[in-house]
């Protein structure tokens, strides 16, 4: 599996699915071959194999393992698939979770400042001489707020 170790990648999930098909092609080949010897060892048997049961016997007994584990490695093959998928889901949740954070970062002085940009004339901190570095500070300090929160839940 050509990745780099612990990020499943598209190329996983494609080797697994072809190992899956394939044991499913052995499961469809050596499935009928059961059932025949199963056949061959017990019950009526044409004269020519009447010497051979316990051949058969153990040819069954074979196919029995090797169905088993077809089996037994086919459920193998899906947890994997699921497990690669899973992996590749909460990949995609910590990236969202991080393009949100940088959206509210960017918001959050985008609000203010479409506040400011109405041009309203009755807003007593226009005229004010500190008004333009208030806005300015709070909305650095929202941001710097806000930064300190989403890198304390681990969202940056």
């Amino acid at each position: 599996m050509a990745s780099c170790a612990g990020t499943p990648s598209r190329e996983n999930i494609e080797s697994l699915y072809a190992l899956k098909q394939k044991l499913t092609t052995l499961k469809h080949a050596a499935g009928p071959l059961q059932e025949t010897t199963g056949k061959l060892y017990g019950g009526r048997v044409p004269e020519i194999c009447a010497g051979t049961q316990d051949y058969f016997r153990d040819v069954y007994d074979h196919l029995l393992r090797i169905n088993q584990s077809i089996e037994n490695l086919r459920d193998m093959v899906t947890t994997a698939i699921s497990v690669n998928l899973s992996l590749i889901t909460i990949q995609e949740n910590e990236t969202t979770k991080r393009l949100a954070a940088y959206a509210a970062l960017v918001a959050v002085p985008t609000m203010i400042a479409g506040v400011y940009g109405m041009n309203f004339e009755h807003m007593p901190e226009l005229k004010w001489q500190f008004g333009y570095p208030l806005s300015i500070s709070v909305m650095v300090g929202l941001d710097l707020f806000l930064f300190w929160r989403f890198r304390k839940a681990g969202w940056l």
